[in-house]
């Protein structure tokens, strides 16, 4: 499988879905796909575009990298590539035991989702 994402400035967001639009030029027609990061923005998508088929994608396994920020000298350096070599434990092993940014960005987002849990409650 192939994993399926854009960058929103560094961060790297899933994409979702796959909307297929028909585009007719003259008597050329063809298909243009646009991808989605979340149900919102397909939604959105389907407002301007009612007619498209929609298909989910795939990205079972990835989910962890959704909304990991990867700097451009990260991305030159093939961090990306090694963080789906390694997988998750691996990689975020080795991400906490030599970068102390990194360990305070995981508890930073800890404490974003226990607080989120708490408000929602």
């Amino acid at each position: 499988m192939v994993l399926k994402y854009r960058f929103n400035g560094d961060t790297l967001r899933l994409l979702k879905y796959e909307l297929t639009v028909k585009r007719s030029f003259g008597d050329d027609e063809h298909d243009e796909i646009i991808r989605a990061v979340s149900e919102n923005e397909k939604e959105e998508l389907l407002k301007q575009y009612p007619e498209a088929e929609v298909a989910e994608i795939d990205n079972t396994g990835y989910e962890w990298l959704d909304g990991m920020i990867f700097t451009q000298e990260q991305l030159r350096a093939g961090e990306l590539e090694r963080a789906i070599e390694l997988g998750e434990v691996e990689y975020k092993r080795q991400k906490q035991e030599s970068d102390p940014e990194y360990r305070v960005s995981v508890l930073e987002e800890a404490l974003m989702e226990l607080a989120s849990i708490v408000g929602g409650e």
